[in-house]
Order: structure tokens, then C-alpha cells, then sequence
């Protein structure tokens, strides 16, 4: 649970950093479209406008560039951490198994030592 939770709260702080950057990028997009919308107005030129379009095509990809760059980023750290969790589970399990291994072997030898101690103290008998 506390490695869901973890998880889950990087998740919003990365989405909510994609949000931002994204928000970032586009108030740049919005002001430089409002600056060379300006510019267009005043020169009234067929050149600028092409510009104005370039201009905010560009940007516009360079955003989608930056919210896919943000969304690899966010799957490559969940990944890691799925990765963490089941290295954890896989510890925790050789831990239990050698544990229980441990308990196993002590108890055969008990088993074992009691069953010796009765020979023995069988065999006395018969030799006695």
C-alpha cells in the first residue's frame, strides 16, 4: 500500500509537471503568436503572416515534442519502480524460505539426535 501510494503520488507530480510545462509552453506560444500577429497587422505582408504560421507550427511541435518526452519519462519511472517493488517481494521471499529452511534442518536434527539416543540406549540395553 505504501509502495502504491508512493507510486501513485509520483505519478501526480509528474503529470502535474507535464501540466506545467505544457502550460509554459504554451503561454510562449501564445505570446510570441501575439507578437508576430502584431507585427503581421502593421507590415500587412504576406511574408509575415507565412512566418506567424511557421512560427506557431513550431512551437506547437515543439510542445507535443515535450508533453511525449514528459509522458516516456513518467512510464520509465514507474517502470523502475514496479521494478523495485518485485526485487523487494523476491528478497522478502528468499528471506522467508531461508528462514523456514533454517527451522527444517534444526528440527531433523533434534529428530535425528533423538533417534541416535535411543539406539544407543537400546543398544546398552541389549548388551547389558
Amino acid at each position: 500500500a505504501v509502495k502504491a501510494s508512493e507510486a501513485s503520488q509520483a505519478r501526480r507530480t509528474a503529470e502535474a509537471e507535464v501540466r506545467r510545462q505544457a502550460a509554459a509552453v504554451q503561454a510562449a506560444v501564445d505570446a510570441e503568436t501575439r507578437r508576430l500577429a502584431a507585427s503581421a497587422k502593421a507590415h500587412e505582408t504576406h511574408a509575415e503572416e507565412c512566418r506567424l504560421a511557421a512560427a506557431t507550427q513550431t512551437a506547437v511541435r515543439a510542445q507535443a515534442r515535450l508533453v511525449a518526452s514528459a509522458q516516456a519519462a513518467v512510464k520509465a519511472s514507474e517502470a523502475r519502480r514496479h521494478t523495485a517493488v518485485a526485487q523487494a517481494a523476491v528478497e522478502a521471499e528468499r528471506r522467508h524460505l531461508a528462514v523456514a529452511a533454517q527451522v527444517a534442518l534444526e528440527a531433523e536434527r533434534r529428530h535425528l539426535d533423538a533417534a541416535v539416543q535411543v539406539a544407543l540406549e537400546a543398544e546398552r540395553r541389549h548388551l547389558a
